[in-house]
């Protein structure tokens, strides 16, 4: 048995066992800015069973960590595809069989907005970010939105800065539309937040916040 024979059966045995043990659930692929997770995005209802990482049922998942291994047929699903039903949403981290499919259970509702750029070279009125100028990237993204350590203070360097606190967000990547670094993140709960850095990891972005205020 060839290695394509192997990840095939194995596909195959992880959706039995979903359909068995699981729950049933719809899997979306965005196609845009737009919010996925609708009608026009949906690719499949497949059954899923959510496990721990480690794949042992002998205990809880560890608290504070969204990451999950997802048992389902792994031939429906790829790393930026996102899965919902009762047991939440999860964005596909990656799938690269015949290793289990690592999913990151989303906590958050992301939107990303790029600010315009300065009108003309040299002095210009003030700068700060406003609505009126910022173009949307993408719209109502779920997301995983976890602390990180760290931070960074303010640029004037003032004895009494405080430290912004810092944050690690996963979203799904769209073919075309690329978070950059000083894009403006905006959640559900209307805090904001300003992209550090942007990594891309097959099919999401892993992205370094800092707190904005406003």
């Amino acid at each position: 048995m060839d290695g394509t024979r192997l990840a095939d059966r194995i596909a195959f045995g992880g959706g039995m066992a979903a359909r068995k043990a699981g729950v049933i659930c719809d899997a979306y692929r965005p196609r845009d800015g737009a919010c996925p997770i609708v009608a026009a995005n949906r690719l499949v209802r497949l059954g899923v069973l959510v496990l721990p990482v480690s794949g042992s049922v002998r205990g809880p998942a560890p608290l504070g960590l969204p990451y999950r291994q997802l048992v389902l047929d792994q031939a429906y699903v790829r790393g930026g595809d996102y899965v919902a039903g009762p047991a939440g949403t999860f964005l596909v981290v990656n799938n690269e069989p015949p290793a289990p499919v690592l999913g990151a259970r989303c906590n958050e509702t992301l939107s990303i907005w790029r600010p315009a750029a300065q009108a003309v070279p040299g002095i210009n009125p003030y700068g700060a970010i406003l609505d009126a100028g910022a173009r949307g990237v993408l719209a109502g993204f779920p997301a995983a939105l976890l602390p990180a350590r760290g931070g960074t203070h303010a640029e004037a360097g003032l004895p009494d800065d405080t430290r912004a606190p810092g944050y690690i967000a996963a979203v799904a990547a769209v073919e075309g539309l690329a978070p950059d670094v000083a894009d403006v993140v905006r959640d559900a709960r209307g805090r904001q937040f300003v992209i550090d850095q942007a990594e891309l990891f097959g099919g999401i972005w892993r992205l370094a916040l800092s707190a904005s205020i406003v």
